[in-house]
């Protein structure tokens, strides 16, 4: 498939099989404009409140800064002490039910969260993003990360959802690589070029407010972000439930400056779930259950410092 710069219009497949082939999905107008504007405010609230954060309180020093292109756990009940009703309208949509029915046919089971994310312009430099595939950052060595590739690639392991909140041209993505291994030149420019060249046949997804863009997470795929380009993207991911990513201890708590994405202790805080839709309580609370045991306070050293202590003691 030639590169066009354009998300290539729709497979007359269904959205399973379109899935398996291509390894993302586009649905286009599912959220209302109402709905879309409501987001819009509580991202921005956000977004004003983690500009007054020092980077050392943010889990993997993601705090803002000229080059930040990422806010992380969206859903942290600390973001919203002054309007609660913010966070129940953004779990409700973690929840989105087209999304939830959508994750489950690409599953084939339940999906399960995992984490909340928005992706923006950076203030203060253009970031023009990496080729990836997720797994590179979890596995040891090519043999694990061919072994990920063959073993998550049907079905995934997890899947990012994206949700635009404005119009955007920022993901790309190669159709069909999350069911095989790098050609020669994709694996020179994966390691060696994955800022400065592009993959041969990736499509760029032109999304609009009101879309929901599904990709896998081990297919072959990056962001760009301009920092003259206003940008607003949720970026959900959720996993198999009956695949779990745990925090393992306080080592990798250290060594990662708190961020395991499932770690979320904030979750048990009391009315933390308040006023949602039912489907979204039991979603979460399933969560909850799966992950509670690996919320353990003695994973919290003094090494994270007391900023990102705070964090994850004080709600």
């Amino acid at each position: 498939m030639e590169s066009t710069g354009t998300t290539p219009p729709p497979a007359a497949t269904s959205p399973r099989e379109q899935w398996r082939a291509q390894g993302y999905l586009v649905l286009r107008n599912v959220l209302k404009a109402s709905h879309i504007a409501r987001l819009r405010t509580i991202v921005e609230h956000v977004y004003a409140q983690w500009r007054t954060c020092p980077m050392t309180s943010e889990p993997g020093d993601y705090g803002y800064e000229p080059n930040a292109w990422i806010i992380l756990h969206l859903n942290h009940p600390g973001r919203f002490r002054e309007h609660p009703e913010y966070l129940r309208d953004l779990l409700d949509t973690i929840a989105e039910p087209v999304a939830i029915r959508t994750l489950e046919q690409i599953m084939g089971e339940v999906p399960l969260f995992s984490q909340a994310a928005m992706f923006i312009n950076p203030p203060g430099h253009t970031r023009p993003g990496n080729w990836h595939r997720d797994c590179q950052y979890q596995t040891e060595g090519e043999e694990q990360e061919r072994a990920a590739v063959r073993d998550e690639a049907d079905p995934p392991r997890e899947v990012h959802l994206n949700i635009p909140l404005l119009s955007t041209r920022h993901t790309w993505v190669v159709p069909g690589s999350h069911l095989r291994w790098d050609t020669p030149e994709e694996r020179d420019i994966r390691l060696h070029h994955s800022t400065t060249k592009e993959l041969p046949g990736a499509v760029r997804l032109e999304l609009e407010p009101g879309d929901l863009a599904f990709f896998h997470v081990n297919s072959l795929h990056r962001g760009t972000y301009d920092k003259d380009m206003l940008r607003r993207t949720l970026n959900l991911t959720y996993s198999r439930a009956s695949i779990v990513r745990p925090a393992s201890g306080v080592e990798e708590l250290n060594r990662t400056k708190g961020y395991v994405s499932t770690f979320q202790p904030w979750c048990l805080k009391p009315g933390y779930l308040d006023g949602v839709r039912p489907e979204t309580r039991e979603f979460f609370e399933r969560f909850i259950r799966t992950y509670l045991d690996s919320w353990r306070p003695e994973y919290l050293s003094d090494a994270l410092g007391a900023g990102r202590l705070a964090y994850f003691r004080d709600f």
